[in-house]
């Protein structure tokens, strides 16, 4: 059986691919939408005092089950370049725990990337389909299927400027099954650590399929910045 870090470094590079700018190597790549840019191009770790946690709360919501809380965790530190950081992840625990590998020289919030690459698989698994389709069919929705708007988010007890980035990434693919209506929802904000404020997804309930399944709600929400001694943990 292949070694878990080594899998989840090989899924991890496949996504970042695309998003260039978030590693540490500088290559030339074609022009990016606004919300790729946004979204990969910005440099969410400036002004961060490493070291310190970055945590999110995760929560999962089904029609007829029972809601699902827990937590992610990245420790983030001065990376050897300037401006630079080396991210280490603990990505959910327990029995949904994903083994991601240590996001070396990023200026990006790899949050992003795993959170990507978790939903990739999660529908690969619910329908059967390739993880790459559906990590394909993502990254072009950031281009052709992306609407942003401007929004204030109350934060730290004061409104703060935000920006929704909202996009259905799998409409009219009849391959995405009852996730041709997903939802993704972005919503990012320079006053919040890591400009990250949420990440969610959005299924509604099965209509006439007879597969019974309720509609589904998913959250990542940033929760709080936490210092880290300066030694390696």
């Amino acid at each position: 059986m292949e070694d878990a870090t080594v899998t989840g470094r090989r899924r991890l590079l496949g996504l970042a691919a695309a998003t260039p700018l978030l590693l540490a190597a500088e290559e030339p790549s074609p022009p990016l939408s606004p919300a790729q840019r946004l979204l990969f191009e910005t440099p969410h770790l400036a002004g961060l005092h490493a070291p310190l946690r970055l945590v999110y709360d995760f929560r999962r919501e089904e029609e007829g089950r029972e809601p699902v809380g827990d937590v992610i965790r990245l420790a983030v530190r001065e990376g050897e370049a300037p401006g630079r950081f080396d991210v280490t992840p603990e990505f959910l625990t327990g029995p949904r725990a994903l083994h991601y590998p240590p996001a070396p020289g990023f200026r990006g919030n790899p949050l992003l990337l795993f959170a990507l690459d978790r939903e990739a698989r999660e529908l690969s698994a619910a329908t059967g389909g390739s993880t790459v389709w559906f990590r394909n069919r993502i990254r072009q929705g950031f281009v052709d299927a992306a609407a942003m708007q401007r929004i204030t988010l109350p934060f730290e007890g004061r409104p703060v400027p935000a920006t929704e980035v909202v996009l259905q990434p799998f409409g009219g693919e009849r391959r995405a099954r009852r996730y041709q209506a997903m939802r993704l929802r972005f919503v990012l904000a320079e006053a919040v650590p890591g400009w990250i404020h949420s990440i969610g997804s959005e299924v509604p309930a099965a209509d006439g399929s007879g597969d019974g399944h309720g509609a589904v709600r998913e959250a990542i929400v940033f929760a709080r910045a936490e210092a880290l001694p300066t030694a390696a943990p």
